[in-house]
């Protein structure tokens, strides 16, 4: 499993179905011209993200081999080392805050990558095996 430089960058992580319902309260309750940042506050580095999801495929019986492990790539350039958004403006103005946890996250979206593997059969490789911002 291929993680950027140490693993130790973080990144806020929000479920699709929680942002979805923040931009639809935003439409419906939201005031014209503003700017809201849609955050769920789970800020986690991306190797604890790596070490959830290969837990969540054991528990799921599915094989990963023995030989599975972390490998630490290079650092693409220009790689902001933390993403967080201040999302009081949300939560103040529009009552809204994520209800997905970050644990339960992740187990619903690796279901759903595992019940949808006929969708990438269908889609070509060539579209996402080369690295982007490096020189080619």
């Amino acid at each position: 499993m291929p993680i950027y430089a140490r693993g130790k960058n973080s990144r806020e992580w929000i479920h699709v179905q929680d942002h979805c319902e923040a931009l639809l309260s935003i439409f419906l309750k939201g005031r014209l011209g503003e700017s809201y940042n849609i955050g769920s506050g789970q800020n986690i580095k991306n190797i604890d993200i790596g070490k959830k999801l290969l837990k969540i495929a054991k528990r799921r019986s599915i094989k990963i081999g023995k030989k599975v492990k972390v490998k630490f790539v290079q650092d693409r350039p220009g790689h902001d080392f933390r993403y967080a958004l201040n999302n009081k403006k949300v939560l103040k103005e529009l009552k809204w805050k994520s209800k997905i946890s970050l644990n339960q996250g992740l187990s619903k979206t690796f279901d759903w990558y595992n019940d949808n593997r006929s969708f990438f059969s269908k889609t070509s490789k060539k579209q996402f095996d080369k690295r982007l911002g490096l020189k080619i």
